[in-house]
């Protein structure tokens, strides 16, 4: 069965528990450009360099590791929760619209660290060991909804544990850190109707080179790219409701004609609109 993101998360999305050094050596996710990576630190200790800060993690530390970022060293016995989605998943998935934290954490090249409680630990932990299962489950009827809707509940979560810290968190943001974050809001804002980066640019006050070098910058992709993947997300929605026809959703996501959508959404998904639509019935 294919769903809203067609099964993007077989290769987009990564959910470990890992335990000892070399399985986490193994796993370089801090060096993957265009990934979005939590972790829970569940014992032990890591320490990994970002922009020349150097971070050091303790067990009930959950950290949101900018890209780019180092190991230096490890401590045991480590065990860590990890999470990881490309930049082009969290968006098609809705889960940067989950409110400014994920956001920020998203485009921050500054670490984000909440302390957590045993409590908050544990819980947290069966979130992502209950995604986890949703992945490798061998019944498939509702797999991809029930992956998402795990995850979409873990971005809640950390919502909420990053504002219940927000006296304690401290972000250090660049200009291009805002101008990136402030671009992501434009998006899901206005991408049903503007498709295209010199409105996104005239919003900001930049120019269009500016912008599109600080969203690869920060993101790890291109501006372009990141719109075409808020307007499939549009797409995803509309296309799951049956009363509206392939033309009124071509229309209400600004294109051209029926065919031009058709185009675009087969282009990004290798489906046709009608193809995805069927698909969901089954």
């Amino acid at each position: 069965m294919e769903t809203s993101n067609n099964k993007q998360w077989l290769t987009d999305l990564k959910v470990l528990y890992l335990a000892g050094y070399k399985k986490l050596r193994i796993y370089d996710v801090f060096s993957s450009p265009g990934w979005f990576t939590v972790i829970i630190v569940v014992s032990g200790s890591a320490a990994f360099t970002c922009g020349g800060s150097s971070i050091v993690l303790s067990t009930g530390d959950m950290c949101v590791v900018p890209q780019g970022s180092e190991l230096t060293s490890l401590s045991g016995p480590l065990r860590i929760c990890l999470l990881s989605c490309t930049v082009d998943f969290a968006v098609s998935s809705r889960a940067v619209r989950f409110g400014s934290p994920c956001i920020e954490a998203l485009v921050s090249q500054a670490v984000v660290v909440l302390p957590l409680t045993p409590s908050e630990m544990r819980h947290m932990i069966q979130l992502i060991k209950l995604l986890k299962k949703k992945i490798f489950a061998r019944d498939t009827l509702f797999q991809d909804e029930m992956v998402l809707l795990c995850l979409h509940l873990i971005f809640y979560e950390f919502c909420g544990l990053y504002y219940k810290n927000g006296q304690d968190t401290a972000l250090l943001y660049s200009r291009n850190d805002k101008t990136a974050s402030n671009f992501i809001m434009l998006v899901h804002q206005h991408c049903k109707v503007h498709h295209e980066i010199k409105f996104y640019a005239d919003s900001l006050f930049v120019s269009q080179g500016h912008l599109r070098k600080t969203v690869r910058g920060v993101l790890g992709t291109s501006a372009k790219h990141f719109i075409e993947m808020a307007v499939i997300a549009e797409a995803y929605l509309l296309l799951a409701d049956e009363n509206l026809s392939i033309a009124q959703i071509a229309e209400n996501l600004n294109f051209k004609d029926s065919s031009s959508f058709s185009h675009f959404f087969k282009r990004h998904t290798r489906l046709s609109p009608s193809q995805y639509r069927l698909n969901l019935k089954f």
